[in-house]
């Protein structure tokens, strides 16, 4: 299936009559979560069943990058810094890679459990 072009935010934790009118424009085809946009995961699954009610092909994410940028702080578990310094070797780097990996895999499942579709993590 093919989305349409334009990923849209919103200012608060709920969605308003505004929010409403713009999801449903036909050009709309996904949402970015920020922090602003979340107090607790149950708020965060309400938010998210809301919009999956009004739009059920909408494409919920968020640009969650880790360690000092943390966006998704009241709904997953804080994970380490995404980059914490250059790997001198290979050991190494294969261990800080199966961290990340474990990581990211853990706020994956936890905002897969608030309907939350996708998580875009980069190294910092």
């Amino acid at each position: 299936m093919q989305h349409a072009p334009l990923v849209i935010d919103i200012a608060g934790t709920r969605l308003t009559a505004e929010d409403r009118r713009r999801l449903g424009h036909p050009l709309v085809g996904g949402l970015i979560l920020f922090a602003r946009n979340w107090e607790s995961r149950e708020q965060l699954t309400a938010l998210t069943a809301d919009m999956h009610r009004l739009r059920p092909d909408l494409l919920i994410a968020v640009d969650h990058e880790g360690g000092r940028v943390q966006r998704c702080t009241a709904a997953s578990t804080p994970g380490p810094h995404a980059c914490p310094g250059r790997a001198v070797d290979a050991g190494r780097h294969a261990r800080a890679g199966c961290r990340h990996r474990l990581v990211a895999s853990v706020l994956a499942a936890e905002l897969r459990a608030s309907a939350v579709t996708s998580a875009s993590r980069r190294a910092t």
